[in-house]
């Protein structure tokens, strides 16, 4: 079954539905899982519920052919450079965005969607297993499937500029994480994610870059933050962040020039280039990018983000 409405209005609609499901999990008390991995086995169930479910509903309801538009697809070689540059890219930026909210003490602790659930320390292996399965592998499984899958899909698949697909993308990527002050982490984050997957037409590739940059936040950015938390060492810190940054940014944009030379080579067309339906006599109302801007679920998701994290939590 497919079920049709208006194409710039049902992307947001199933992030809407993954927010409140998020905001619902908020609510839930886990006095009674007394056991680590009774706790994490409830996490992996809950990103099921939130992300999967709703995801593998949405893509029935969209038909079969909507599947082709996730970019489920295998990476050649060349590809997996671009996936190293934009995994150091996107942990540099971060942390020089992270150092930024810092020292405007709009810094918030807060790097996972289970925050609640990360145990204080690591009692052993078995613990590190749980840890990098249930808040690393599979926030980066079932988030890239929903954001740079289906969401990223349906902006390009409704004829968007990728400009717009992937900013709407990072957009709804980081209103879901409900913090506002993690906001612009997430944004930036999903801005390279979405770029990546357009690039290499692979959500493979983003889920590496994913789940190797959550792990680099449980485990290793309390040190980035106890070093800056050293007042002198702030400087030093963000010029060290900036050299990483701009580094692996013209490496990446390099690397990325080269996938679409040989796309022009081969005589595919250059991916702004795409031909976009418009109605005739086309005006701003009529823009395709503008109604996605301005969709009424677009604006739900961020009415739902400001009332869920200054009201609610």
């Amino acid at each position: 079954m497919q079920i049709k409405i208006k194409k710039t209005f049902a992307a947001p609609l199933l992030v809407f539905a993954i927010c409140v499901l998020l905001a619902i999990l908020n609510t839930v008390s886990l006095s009674d899982l007394t056991q680590r991995a009774s706790i994490y086995i409830a996490v992996i169930i809950m990103q099921i519920i939130i992300f999967m479910i709703p995801g593998i509903l949405y893509c029935k309801l969209r038909g079969n052919n909507f599947v082709r538009s996730l970019r489920i697809n295998l990476f050649t070689p060349e590809k997996l450079w671009i996936t190293v540059f934009a995994l150091f890219l996107l942990i540099s930026g971060s942390s020089l965005v992270k150092v930024g909210l810092y020292t405007l003490d709009y810094y918030s602790t807060q790097y996972t969607l289970y925050e609640r659930f990360v145990p204080n320390s690591i009692g052993n292996f078995g613990d590190l297993v749980y840890i990098i399965i249930a808040l690393a592998l599979l926030p980066a499984i079932t988030e890239e499937f929903v954001f740079r899958g289906i969401i990223l899909g349906e902006y390009t698949l409704m004829g968007c500029s990728n400009t717009t697909a992937i900013m709407l993308s990072a957009l709804l990527f980081s209103l879901t994480h409900l913090n506002m002050y993690q906001l612009p982490v997430y944004f930036y984050a999903g801005i390279v994610l979405a770029f990546v997957a357009i690039t290499t037409n692979s959500i493979l590739c983003t889920v590496i870059i994913h789940f190797l940059s959550n792990c680099y936040s449980l485990l290793f950015e309390s040190q980035l933050i106890n070093l800056i938390s050293q007042t002198d060492s702030v400087i030093f810190v963000l010029f060290v962040l900036s050299i990483v940054f701009l580094v692996f940014l013209i490496l990446l944009l390099q690397a990325a020039e080269r996938i679409y030379y040989a796309k022009g080579i081969r005589g595919e067309p250059s991916p702004e280039l795409k031909p976009r339906k418009k109605k005739k006599n086309a005006g701003f109302k009529y823009d395709i990018n503008a109604q996605a801007w301005i969709s009424p679920s677009m604006i739900l998701c961020i009415v739902a983000f400001i009332i869920i994290t200054l009201v609610v939590k």
